[in-house]
C-alpha cells in the first residue's frame, strides 16, 4: 500500500476516534467477586481523555480508563425511618483526577454518590476516604428554624477494585447514618440520651456487617 494511503487511512482513523469518553464494560463483565454489599452500584469502566502525548511532529490524546459508579446508601431517624434532603458528600478525594459528586437523600432516605476514579498501574482503584453527612445542618437550622443533625458526621470508608481479579470491596461499618430532627434554640442531643442510645446501639450492630480495614484484612495480603 502507498505510504500516502496509509497515512490518509492513519489520519481518518484519528478523526473517527472518539475525543471524551467511552465505555469499557459493564457490571456483569467487571465484578465476579462482589464484597460490597450492594453499596457500590452501576459500575462502568470509561476511558477519557487526560492530556496529550507527541508522536514525532503529531499530537495524540492520551487516555486513562476510570471506574465509574455510584457509592449508595441510607439515613434514617432514631426510629427508623427515612429521612428525606439530607445532603452527603465524601471529603477530599485526594487521589489526582478522582472525582465523587455530592448529593441529598431522597424520598427513600437513599444517597447515590456518583464517582470516577483512574486506576493506577496495577489495574486497581483503592480509596480510603470518608462519608459526610449533614455537614450544612447547623445552616440549616439557624437559616431554616429546623434541621437534621447527624449522630455521626464523618465515617472513614474504603473502596477498593481489582480489575484482574474482577473483586469488588466496600467498607464503610455502616450500613444506615442516623439523623436526629432539631429545631432552632433547642439544645443539641447527646450521644448518651435515650434515643441516641438507641441509635448508637443499632449503628454498632450494622457496623459488625460493614468492616473497615479488619473486613479487608479477612482476605489476606491481597488489598
Amino acid at each position: 500500500m502507498p505510504k500516502r494511503l496509509v497515512l490518509s487511512a492513519a489520519c481518518a482513523l484519528g478523526l473517527l476516534a472518539p475525543s471524551g469518553a467511552w465505555a469499557a464494560g459493564t457490571r456483569a463483565d467487571l465484578v465476579k467477586w462482589d464484597y460490597a454489599e450492594e453499596r457500590v452500584v452501576d459500575l462502568i469502566i470509561v476511558k477519557k481523555a487526560t492530556g496529550q502525548k507527541k508522536f514525532l511532529f503529531i499530537k495524540t490524546p492520551h487516555y486513562t480508563e476510570f471506574l465509574e459508579g455510584f457509592i449508595r446508601g441510607m439515613v434514617v431517624d432514631y426510629s427508623d425511618n427515612p429521612v428525606e434532603g439530607v445532603l452527603v458528600r465524601v471529603g477530599d478525594p485526594g487521589e489526582e483526577n478522582a472525582m465523587f459528586d455530592p448529593t441529598v437523600t431522597n424520598f427513600n432516605g437513599i444517597y447515590r454518590i456518583r464517582f470516577s476514579i483512574p486506576f493506577d498501574k496495577k489495574g486497581r482503584v483503592d480509596i480510603r476516604n470518608k462519608l459526610v453527612y449533614a455537614p450544612d445542618w447547623e445552616q440549616k437550622r439557624d437559616s431554616l428554624g429546623n434541621s437534621y443533625e447527624p449522630l455521626d458526621r464523618e465515617t472513614p470508608f474504603r473502596l477498593y477494585y481489582d480489575r484482574s481479579r474482577k473483586l469488588l470491596a466496600f467498607a464503610e461499618g455502616l450500613r444506615k447514618a442516623f439523623v436526629n430532627p432539631i429545631n432552632r434554640g433547642e439544645p443539641l442531643v447527646e450521644k448518651s440520651s435515650g434515643k441516641s442510645k438507641k441509635a448508637s446501639g443499632d449503628a454498632k450492630k450494622e457496623d459488625k456487617g460493614g468492616g473497615g480495614d479488619d473486613f479487608f484484612k479477612a482476605f489476606g495480603g491481597g488489598f
